[in-house]
């Protein structure tokens, strides 16, 4: 089955086969050591080389609602941008902790523009989230523009850069982000479980002298105090974390943090491009080059999203909600190359025509 999914995505070789090689106890200075090299690689991937970072047995929305019920108290008041299923999860798990939060409600198709921020201006906001890469749609959000909002408004600034991270350029410290989250099973190319998040020193500030999470697996206090020796309070992620050794030394072989992102861009420019040629129907709106949404207009996107993976045995993203029968995404991540898309497109055009015909056939 070939991967064009968000997440897991297909995975590289060598990094399949970590587990085959096994691992040491976790306890010991040597995989401290390591962790805090793997971690101290990934920060400067984020451009947060001055921040905290820590890693979590979690699945991204773990870390989410870690994110939350650590960095948030009662008298906080956020702001979320709420273009999708993924932003809306920020809403859902504010309300759980009882945290005051307005939220900007876009459609599917709309962007975060100064226009919509403007109502918001001087409302002693406390925090604003947003999920970067609106993974549900592909929407890329410009973390510019909250950025600028975040500082005239003496804002904390927490990214979900999970779906973003590793497609898209990024950088902490250059937008004053407060906190990013990401996850083993998107841009890192890795199983999924772990969730990895950084933090600004002013975030770590505020959790050490007001966190009091309702959680006690995930008091980011513990984890601060563990990650100084590369160790976290409980059994954690150890195969994913030797995943991770091995796909930051293939990052590197390949030119870096900079040539990985292009290599991601190369491939979304190029299907976008072919699939626009084809006829295929492209949303306009700023993408990240994490996935491409295709619109279809005279077929149902959920059967074409499962005679692909039937027939052909090529598996990409449903979408969920209005979008279910009208839309289906395809992943640029993972170990994918433009003879795959080639092969995706070929076999999509294929599909959508014989779909057509089923139906025409079963309408006489």
């Amino acid at each position: 089955m070939k991967q064009f999914i968000v997440g897991p995505v297909e995975m590289y070789p060598s990094t399949k086969k970590v587990l085959e090689k096994g691992y040491t106890y976790f306890r010991t200075q040597e995989y401290g050591d390591m962790v805090k090299t793997c971690l101290s690689k990934v920060a400067d991937m984020m451009g947060a080389q001055n921040s905290t970072t820590i890693y979590l047995a979690a699945s991204g929305t773990g870390a989410m609602d870690a994110v939350v019920d650590n960095c948030m108290r009662n008298n906080d008041k956020a702001l979320v941008i709420n273009g999708g299923s993924f932003g809306h999860r920020f809403c859902e798990l504010l309300k759980w902790y009882n945290v005051e939060y307005d939220s900007i409600d876009l459609e599917w198709d709309e962007i975060v523009t100064k226009k919509d921020l403007e109502p918001f201006e001087d409302k002693s906001y406390t925090a604003l989230f947003v999920n970067l890469d609106e993974t549900s749609s592909g929407k890329l959000y410009d973390i510019k523009l909250l950025s600028d909002f975040c500082k005239r408004n003496n804002m904390y600034l927490i990214v979900d850069a999970i779906s973003a991270f590793m497609a898209d350029a990024y950088d902490m410290e250059k937008y004053g982000i407060d906190v990013t989250i990401i996850s083993s099973q998107k841009g890192l190319c890795l199983s999924p479980g772990m969730s990895i998040v950084s933090f600004s020193q002013r975030m770590v500030d505020k959790i050490n002298t007001e966190g009091n999470p309702k959680s006690y697996y995930f008091d980011f206090k513990s984890y601060f105090r563990n990650i100084d020796r590369g160790q976290t309070p409980f059994t954690t992620t150890v195969s994913i974390m030797y995943e991770l050794k091995d796909m930051l030394d293939l990052i590197e072989k390949a030119g870096g943090k900079d040539a990985w992102i292009n290599n991601v861009q190369e491939k979304a420019e190029y299907f976008r491009e072919q699939a626009s040629q084809l006829g295929l129907i492209i949303p306009t709106y700023p993408k990240s080059n994490t996935l491409t949404p295709v619109y279809l207009e005279n077929v149902n996107a959920n059967e074409v999203v499962k005679y692909l993976r039937e027939k052909y045995e090529i598996c990409v993203n449903p979408c969920g909600g209005e979008l279910s029968s009208r839309m289906f995404r395809v992943a640029h991540i993972g170990n994918t190359t433009k003879q795959d898309i080639d092969e995706l497109l070929d076999k999509l055009m294929i599909s959508i025509k014989e779909i057509e015909e089923r139906n025409c056939i079963s309408a006489i």
